[in-house]
């Protein structure tokens, strides 16, 4: 059964090695050459253009690409692996021969899953594990301004579907599922369609914007209210941050910690006519001062026209970066718990096989 499995699937099992084991070369050689430009920190889209061809730019882009392809080899595995490793037997029903031969049904199906899919996707876990090192290396800059920072968060998007462990049980996923609908469907078109369709409307989107912030109680921070700050045009971006940090929620509250959505139009009260403006006899300090006192007095009538909505302080939900490898681990234990799901319902599609 190995010996059958491994001759039926040779080719791509080793183009999906080759083509993994360039981008672990690219970036590993791309994580050792951008950190010589301290200056410069990577984020995930940074690469060379034709105005941009010079110093770290080639190395960026090395780290984007792979970033990249690591986003969607999951997806072309499942459908280019995983679908015809068993419809190329299944669709011209060759697996009739294949059953009649010495060894069981469940002995045939778990041959492909050892040979074919355990090695890609313990090489796509290693994939994961060179970005997280690679990419780790040039994230970090500082400024006299601002201080020490960093240019993205191990939990944004697609640093954490991509520079981790759980890089490895998505693709083992996502070539069960593969694997499964071409059993149940028997054919590989349409199997490939319907894994195309899990991976983009399930996989990455339910873990990502659903589940994952439920994996462990956020650290909530309270700061004031300042509703005419927060409504302004340029209001602060509570989600924006420097130092690692995942910010999952952030708005008013109610004395209960409740969100709160009040309704803001009618809370700002105009400027008056002369507001920055230099009245008869008015220094520039005293402009200023007069200035901020209106805008103070401004800002307390917005709270307090919040208040009576029953907004009590604004509220910001977050995880430190502290929780990223502990967020991998549940990820990747769903992942491989769903995996075991979709086995099962793989090898009880092929004890039906006729």
């Amino acid at each position: 059964m190995i010996w059958s499995a491994w001759r039926l699937n040779r080719t791509p099992l080793l183009v999906s090695l080759v083509f993994i084991a360039i981008l672990i070369v690219s970036a590993v050689t791309a994580g050792m050459y951008v950190p010589d430009y301290p200056q410069i920190s990577w984020s995930f889209s940074r690469m060379c253009s034709r105005w941009n061809d010079v110093g770290p730019c080639r190395p960026e882009t090395a780290l984007t690409l792979a970033t990249l392809f690591a986003l969607v080899l999951p997806l072309l595995l499942g459908m280019f692996v995983g679908v015809p490793t068993f419809a190329r037997e299944v669709e011209p029903r060759t697996h009739v021969l294949s059953l009649t031969q010495a060894g069981s049904r469940i002995q045939w199906y778990f041959a492909r899953i050892v040979v074919v899919f355990l090695p890609i996707s313990v090489a796509m876990t290693c994939l994961g594990l060179v970005l997280h090192w690679a990419t780790g290396l040039s994230r970090d800059s500082s400024s006299a301004e601002y201080g020490p920072s960093v240019s993205f968060s191990w939990f944004d998007f697609p640093h954490f579907e991509t520079a981790g462990v759980v890089l490895g049980a998505y693709t083992l996923l996502m070539l069960l599922i593969g694997s499964t609908l071409a059993l149940m469907f028997r054919s590989g078109v349409m199997s490939m369609l319907a894994t195309l369709v899990v991976f983009l409307f399930f996989v990455p989107v339910a873990f990502t914007w659903i589940a994952r912030e439920h994996y462990g109680t956020p650290i909530v921070v309270s700061e004031s209210i300042s509703g005419l700050a927060r409504e302004s045009e340029y209001s602060p971006n509570p989600y924006y941050t420097d130092d690692g940090t995942w910010v999952v929620g952030a708005g008013y509250v109610d004395a209960a910690g409740d969100r709160v959505r009040p309704e803001t139009e009618g809370c700002a009260t105009p400027y008056s006519d002369d507001y920055l403006k230099r009245r008869d006899g008015e220094s520039d300090e005293q402009l200023r001062v007069r200035s901020q006192d209106e805008y103070r007095a401004r800002a307390d009538r917005f709270d307090e026209c919040l208040r009576d909505q029953g907004v009590d302080r604004y509220d910001i939900r977050f995880f430190s970066e502290d929780s990223f490898w502990r967020f991998q681990a549940i990820e990747t234990g769903l992942m491989l718990a769903f995996s075991i799901a979709v086995s099962g319902a793989g090898l009880y599609r092929v004890r039906r096989l006729d």
